[in-house]
């Protein structure tokens, strides 16, 4: 599909060129709609013939929440771990000790202030084809949309707000590369501390120590989304001043949901791992299924358009 599109809007930007290269009429738009803020400059190269090429600016859209933080096999609770931690710091080297004094009340955090932000601000170039010519504004088009490929960011509003969280699975890693050693043999074994995490199937949810206490996850799509729509009214009115109303869909790609994972039996950090919903069990599967279907945005806007000459 995508293919076809971006050769039929090839087709048509050269069927124009070669039959009229003159443009008769110039102007410029601005609007509202799905896609945010829409700015355009647009040229009426026939009467059978448009483009348009602009910007539409999403309103970044944010949402807190606080997380409950937990253990990978929820054998302890955070309150319980906590009261182990000057007994880890005993057997660790000064620098790989856990921070007490970063810790309100000297606990590790069970809840974690996080952020949601919507981030779809796209470029565009559309091709309209006005088979009625001057008689009637109906217009098919053709196009594209691209911008960034993360459309929504959750991530830690405080900045190394889980710095201590990396201090202490860095120390339960430590044990569990050396099994015979004091840590594992004294504390991390016979009290059965694990990594702080999330379960999700196959894979542990946990912030990258290279990260410098943050984490952030994200739902990603296709950076170039073919378009195709309908509407009414000229990309350059034939007055002064006119209205453009569009309605289409942009194809954007399977949406893919990323996080920081640790595999556990590599003792590997992966700073952006693709979460497969084969591979993520209960709830989990049925949220990432849900968000995969999503493969098309819908496009409504409406331009006030202006003629320049």
């Amino acid at each position: 599909m995508k293919k076809l599109l971006v050769l039929g809007c090839m087709m048509l930007g050269l069927t124009a060129s070669a039959q009229i290269p003159l443009i008769e009429h110039v102007g410029g738009s601005v609007g509202v709609g799905t896609t945010g803020i829409t700015v355009d400059v647009a040229a009426r190269v026939t009467d059978f013939f448009g483009v348009r090429a602009g910007v539409d600016i999403m309103p970044q859209i944010k949402m807190n929440k606080d997380l409950n933080l937990g253990v990978d096999d929820h054998s302890l609770t955070i309150q319980q771990m906590s009261t182990y931690i000057d007994q880890l710091n005993q057997y660790l080297p000064a620098a790989d000790q856990i921070d007490k004094s970063i810790l309100p009340n000297g606990e590790l955090p069970k809840k974690l202030d996080i952020q949601g932000k919507l981030s779809n601000t796209t470029g565009h170039v559309l091709i309209d084809v006005y088979p009625f010519g001057a008689k009637n504004s109906f217009h098919a088009t053709v196009g594209a949309y691209f911008g960034g490929k993360k459309v929504v960011k959750v991530y830690n509003r405080e900045d190394g707000a889980l710095t201590v969280v990396n201090q202490w699975n860095n120390a339960m890693r430590e044990a569990q590369n050396n099994p015979g050693g004091s840590l594992n043999q004294n504390v991390v074994q016979p009290y059965g501390l694990k990594m702080i995490g999330a379960e999700l199937g196959d894979y542990f949810v946990t912030p990258n120590p290279a990260d410098n206490g943050n984490v952030e996850a994200s739902i990603q799509v296709s950076g170039f989304r073919p378009y195709v729509g309908i509407g009414f009214g000229s990309c350059v009115p034939k007055k002064r001043i006119g209205c453009q109303v569009d309605l289409g869909v942009q194809f954007w790609n399977t949406p893919k949901i990323y996080a920081p994972t640790y595999d556990k039996n590599t003792d590997t950090f992966i700073g952006e791992s693709k979460l497969d919903e084969s591979k993520v069990g209960g709830d989990g599967s049925d949220v990432i299924k849900t968000i995969t279907k999503i493969s098309v945005y819908p496009s409504l806007t409406v331009r006030l358009t202006g003629k320049i000459f």
